[in-house]
C-alpha cells in the first residue's frame, strides 16, 4: 500500500480555495475511484489521466486506486485537477521520489497524449498559491496570463513527461517571468475617442466632469439620441487602470475563460448590455464601465 498528497486549486467565484488531492494505492482488483464531490468532468479525468500516463511512457499501476479531493464540501468542476491527480499517482506508485512536493501546486488539463492544456482562472489560482509560499506548475498556454504578475512563482510545462522529468532531476521546467511590455502605455487610437463626437456639448461636458470627479452617470432619453455613443467614449478620457485594478479585471476575464490580449490590458473595460437586459443579468452577468 502507498499514499501520496499533492495540492491544487478549485474555482469558487473569484476565489481559489486549496484542494488537497490524496491518492491511496491498495491491494485488490484494478479500479480507479475519485471521491470528494467531483462533477462529471472531474470523474472523467480517470480516463484522461490513465491514457496520459501510458502515452507518456510511464507506468499506470494496475491496482486499486482511490483519489480523494479534499475538502469534500467544495464542488469540484472542470479538468484542472488532471495534472495533480496524475502526479499523485506517480508519487504513490514510487515513480516520482520528491521530498519537496509540498512546495508545489499543480494545475492543468491533460490530453490523452500527455499534453497539458490551458485552464480557466489561472491568475487568481497563482495569486492564491503564492500567498501560501508555494510554486505553481501549470500549462504553457497560461504562461502569458501569469506574466502579468510582478512577484509570482510559477513554472510552465507543455506535457506531463516534462513535469515528471523535472522532479526526476532530468530536465528543469521554465520559470514564468514578468513581462515588462505589458505595462507599456495603452494605445488610445484603438478606442472610440470623445474627439470624434460633433455637437452634444452638454453630453461632452457631463462626461468630462464625471471622468474628472469619478462620478456615476445615468443616461436617459429615447433611442437614437447618442447615449451609447457617448458612454462608449468615456473610457477614452479616463486614466488607465492601476496595476491592482488591471490584475483584478484580468482575473475575472481569466475565470470567464476569455482569450487574453496583453495589448491595452490596462484600458478600462466597456460593456454594452441591451436595453431589455434583466436585472439579474445586469448585476450578475454583465458589468458596467469601471471608473
Amino acid at each position: 500500500m502507498s499514499f501520496a498528497t499533492v495540492f491544487s486549486r478549485a474555482i469558487v467565484g473569484v476565489d481559489a480555495p486549496q484542494v488537497k488531492i490524496e491518492v491511496h494505492i491498495s491491494n485488490g482488483l484494478p479500479s480507479f475511484q475519485i471521491v470528494g464531490l467531483p462533477d462529471t468532468s472531474v470523474r472523467e479525468s480517470r480516463d484522461r489521466v490513465r491514457s496520459a500516463i501510458i502515452n507518456s511512457q510511464l507506468q499506470f499501476p494496475q491496482v486499486r486506486l482511490t483519489v480523494n479531493l479534499s475538502p469534500a464540501d467544495i464542488p469540484k468542476e472542470g479538468a484542472r485537477y488532471d495534472l495533480a491527480i496524475a502526479i499523485g499517482i506517480l508519487i504513490a506508485s514510487k515513480q516520482i521520489k520528491a521530498s519537496n512536493i509540498d512546495c508545489f501546486e499543480f494545475l492543468g488539463e491533460l490530453g490523452l497524449n500527455g499534453e497539458l492544456r490551458s485552464i480557466r482562472a489561472a491568475i487568481p489560482s497563482v495569486i492564491a498559491i503564492n500567498k501560501e509560499n508555494r510554486t505553481a506548475i501549470l500549462p504553457n498556454a497560461n504562461a502569458q496570463q501569469i506574466g502579468l504578475l510582478k512577484q509570482s512563482s510559477a513554472l510552465s510545462a507543455s506535457t506531463l513527461l516534462e513535469v515528471f522529468n523535472h522532479f526526476c532531476q532530468k530536465h528543469q521546467l521554465t520559470d514564468i517571468e514578468y513581462c515588462q511590455q505589458y505595462n507599456d502605455p495603452i494605445d488610445n487610437t484603438s478606442l472610440n475617442c470623445l474627439s470624434d463626437v460633433i455637437g452634444q456639448e452638454q453630453g461632452r461636458r457631463v462626461l468630462e466632469i464625471a471622468a474628472a470627479g469619478q462620478h456615476n452617470l445615468l443616461f436617459l432619453g429615447p433611442p437614437g439620441t447618442g447615449k451609447s455613443m457617448l458612454a462608449s467614449r468615456l473610457i477614452s478620457i479616463l486614466p488607465e487602470m492601476t496595476e491592482q485594478e488591471a490584475i483584478e479585471t484580468a482575473s475575472i476575464n481569466s475565470i470567464a475563460g476569455k482569450i487574453f490580449d496583453h495589448n491595452g490590458w490596462k484600458a478600462r473595460p466597456y460593456r454594452n448590455p441591451h436595453h431589455t437586459v434583466s436585472g439579474i443579468a445586469l448585476i450578475g452577468g454583465v458589468s458596467s464601465i469601471a471608473i
